[in-house]
């Protein structure tokens, strides 16, 4: 009982939290409010929906973004109380969403070479624990890698890129400073090399695809794709970061149009470094698709998934990570669950009605 009564005072105060966010956003960004009509046609379509009236905050914010007015959008905070909690397990997001595990759930896909893994305190090299000695060792001498948290983490928080050369990590600072820096649950893995048409949208990051895929029986639907490309001179892709992102056409594996970056930001129409975006074509896009439908069919305690993947220097998808309460691109992208929104609120409410939380 305590626990359930904990549960709905998070979900509260995310819901209060995720209102407080978007109200920021629109306060930054040129809006453009929505008419009486078209709030009342949200709120009829939401009524019908959910039974319920909705915040029309992230409707107005994404039509001021985007110009695309749509009563489909996904307000946040309905998402993230309602939508997320229901299509996805709770109670076992954390042991499967753990990067250190990965080469258990994923073996036989295409993922960052390893170094070494700490869990739980435990360092190990694969599968194969090993001491911290050893680990240190391991780590002695390293070209260009990647370290960060296993466990959940938000917007890249703690990703750090780096080299070793004899122990030192950069200018006063050992390997040995970095493990005690992470303490527990962290991977140093080799940083992926991307394929050159990937580097061409900005050199200097990691630039990934997030795949937004829906399971709905034996059935995987790619929702949408959109491209993360980070700015000049930075190492990651991400939002909060600067990044910036782009739409992709699921027919064709190209950019729509433009990008979004912050929510004072116009459309972008180049990257920072020159490369126009309306046309630009995914090296390995419909491999990709193919692979996380495939992917997805191996967790089948969680019905909606966000997929970042690379594509490396050998024209291969790569997966950096999968999560389980994912982000929206409702600006880049527009309403999440497009044509299938009123599908996947149905298949909500046959959850709400017949599973135990």
């Amino acid at each position: 009982m305590f626990e359930n009564v904990y549960n709905r005072y998070m979900l509260f105060r995310m819901r209060q939290r995720d209102i407080a966010n978007i109200k920021g956003k629109c306060a930054v960004c040129d809006l453009k409010p929505l008419s009486n009509a078209q709030k009342a046609e949200i709120q009829d379509f939401y009524q019908k929906l959910v039974g319920q009236k909705v915040p029309t905050y992230w409707h107005e914010y994404f039509y001021s973004r985007n110009g695309q007015f749509s009563v489909r959008y996904v307000p946040t905070s309905l998402y993230h109380t309602d939508v997320i909690y229901r299509l996805n397990n709770y109670q076992l997001r954390h042991a499967y969403v753990d990067k250190g595990i990965y080469d258990i759930y994923f073996p036989d896909v295409n993922r960052p070479a390893t170094i070494i893994k700490n869990m739980n305190g435990y360092y190990y090299d694969g599968q194969h624990p090993i001491t911290r000695a050893e680990a240190l060792e391991r780590c002695r001498n390293l070209g260009r890698v990647v370290a960060k948290p296993t466990q959940e983490g938000m917007w890249g928080e703690g990703v750090k890129v780096f080299s070793v050369d004899q122990g030192m990590v950069e200018e006063n600072v050992t390997i040995e400073q970095l493990f005690e820096q992470y303490g527990r649950n962290f991977i140093i893995q080799e940083a992926v090399k991307q394929h050159p048409e990937m580097a061409r949208l900005n050199p200097t990051s990691l630039n990934t695809l997030r795949v937004l895929s829906y399971r709905q029986g034996d059935e995987v639907f790619i929702l949408y794709v959109v491209v993360r490309i980070g700015r000049a001179g930075k190492s990651v892709d991400n939002e909060t970061a600067g990044g910036i992102n782009a739409d992709i056409d699921l027919t064709t594996g190209t950019i729509r149009d433009c990008a979004y970056g912050t929510p004072s930001e116009k459309r972008i129409l180049t990257t920072d470094v020159g490369t126009t975006l309306q046309g630009f074509a995914i090296p390995a896009f419909q491999q990709l698709v193919e692979t996380v439908k495939k992917l997805h069919l191996r967790l089948p305690y969680f019905n909606l998934i966000g997929w970042d993947f690379g594509i490396d220097e050998n024209g291969l998808p790569v997966l950096i990570e999968w999560n389980r309460a994912p982000d929206l691109s409702q600006t880049a992208h527009g309403p999440a669950f497009g044509e299938m929104t009123e599908t996947i609120f149905e298949h909500i409410r046959h959850l709400k009605n017949t599973m135990l939380r």
